[in-house]
């Protein structure tokens, strides 16, 4: 599903917050997320960058025979800026949690980040020391579609990756919701 649309009309940062966390919308924003215990909140996250890496490579961010390489347009730059808030939430809610699984699968993604450190910079993205991305609206002015496909192109390792460990982390916690349940004899509500 390519997120091309008419000219003139751009979608927006809480557009694309809002379709990656599909399942749970309130849990898209900082407020909502009050209510939900950590696990729901890997839960969550980590269905919501899976889904994120998956849309944000099919942008269309033109193809590398355009004569001009054309600035970001709004919705390209608004599916970026999206694209790192679920990335942030995925790993500060990762980082918190009690399972080593779930802590191990952030880990990989700190490290996939930075190995495509120079490409995000391209896009005015940096990593912060706590494993977040810092996203500098400024820089992403800037770039064009050649930096973007560069990074989130569907053949790139970067989007392709982050849809792998993002799927394998939201198992991991699959699972950790089960452990509790049976264990604990918990009840924690995973169709949100």
């Amino acid at each position: 599903m390519s997120t091309k649309v008419s000219s003139g009309v751009s979608l927006s940062t809480n557009y694309f917050l809002r379709n990656f966390y599909t399942n749970n919308q309130k849990a898209a924003k900082t407020s909502g997320r009050s209510g939900y215990s950590n696990v729901e909140l890997s839960y969550e996250d980590s269905r919501a960058l899976n889904r994120a890496a998956k849309r944000i490579s099919k942008s269309d961010f033109g193809s590398d025979t355009d004569e001009k390489d054309d600035d970001l347009n709004d919705t390209s730059k608004a599916a970026i800026e999206a694209f790192v808030d679920t990335y942030n939430y995925t790993v500060t809610s990762g980082k918190s949690s009690s399972d080593y699984e779930t802590k191990r699968y952030v880990k990989q993604l700190n490290t996939l980040s930075k190995k495509h450190a120079d490409e995000l910079e391209d896009l005015g993205i940096t990593i912060n020391s706590d494993g977040t991305l810092d996203l500098n609206k400024d820089l992403l002015k800037t770039a064009n579609n050649s930096k973007a496909r560069k990074l989130l192109s569907p053949d790139q390792e970067y989007p392709q990756k982050l849809v792998k460990l993002s799927r394998k982390m939201n198992s991991a916690v699959q699972e950790n919701i089960m452990s509790l349940i049976s264990t604990q004899n918990m009840h924690i509500d995973i169709s949100l």
